[in-house]
């Protein structure tokens, strides 16, 4: 399993476009449907999907398994842990680039896709703001960090999504006090990415947004240095600036497109393998990360 693709409603998709083309290196793909626009990141037909509309959060998170019966054992996974899969209609399917695609409600309110069969796309990737591209394959196109708001239940209710409905494993989680709350994040494997899902728990009754961030990784620390210049150069909100994190060693930053949602672009990363031990963490980041920096004058 991988996540395969993200949608996102933003309420100025041109300039959001022209963030994702002109500071993170991603390239335009097909259109999806009459009103999204589509964002390749690779060898995929696309990996992004941006619809208008008011929200400025995301819209579904979608997970892409290998084969027909891993797609039967997800599907029977999530009937397990109490979910009712409901097949998605012909213009979804055509819209996604996939053969098959069944989708859940998760606890924190993100539809969850499950689809197999992504489209290649007709052309190599091939983005002169990124040499060497970005780093997916068998990882996926990334990660994504959600908020999880309420209590205990809440909590509980969004790790059982995860281990029992999805089949993910976790990775470790960090306990930290932010804002004078106890804060907990945990994070999430499928692959050898150190987490393709993670959810961030704040003990209030609701928050603003759905999305805390989308993570892609590119192959170089250079690749990460000069998109932090074209971000800083455009002016864009800096949410934290270059560091790097200690449970999965990614040298990265935070940038923010048009409407708030924010991009994690990294290089480094530490990859999963078999005997990875789960270990709890009491910070962010081992260095930088600072937010708020400020654009150039």
């Amino acid at each position: 399993m991988e996540l395969g693709y993200m949608g996102l409603e933003v309420s100025d998709p041109t300039a959001f476009g022209d963030y994702l083309s002109g500071v993170l290196g991603l390239i335009p793909g097909r259109p999806a449907g009459t009103r999204a626009s589509t964002w390749r990141m690779d060898g995929k037909v696309h990996r992004l999907l941006v619809a208008p509309g008011a929200a400025d959060d995301v819209s579904y998170a979608g997970f892409l398994v290998a084969d027909r019966a891993e797609f039967d054992a997800t599907v029977a996974s999530l009937r397990d842990a109490g979910f009712d899969p409901i097949s998605g209609a012909g213009e979804e399917i055509a819209a996604r680039g996939v053969e098959e695609m069944v989708y859940v409600t998760a606890p924190w309110g993100v539809r969850v896709e499950i689809a197999r069969g992504l489209q290649d796309a007709d052309e190599p990737f091939d983005s002169p703001l990124q040499p060497g591209g970005f780093l997916t394959g068998d990882l996926g196109m990334g990660h994504a960090v959600f908020w999880v708001s309420g209590g205990r239940a809440e909590f509980d209710a969004a790790d059982a999504f995860a281990v029992k409905a999805l089949g993910l494993k976790l990775s470790d989680w960090l306990e930290i006090e932010m804002g004078g709350l106890a804060v907990t994040a945990n994070f999430y494997h499928c692959n050898g990415r150190h987490h393709s899902l993670a959810f961030v728990f704040v003990p209030v009754p609701e928050l603003p947004k759905k999305l805390d961030h989308i993570m892609i990784e590119t192959v170089s620390m250079d690749n990460v240095g000069s998109a932090y210049d074209r971000a800083l150069e455009a002016r864009c909100p800096i949410a934290r600036d270059l560091g790097k994190h200690p449970n999965d060693r990614m040298f990265s930053f935070y940038s923010a497109g048009p409407g708030g949602v924010q991009f994690e672009l990294g290089a480094g990363a530490v990859t999963v393998t078999d005997d990875w031990e789960v270990v709890k963490y009491d910070r962010i980041s081992a260095w930088g990360h600072h937010a708020g920096a400020a654009a150039p004058a």
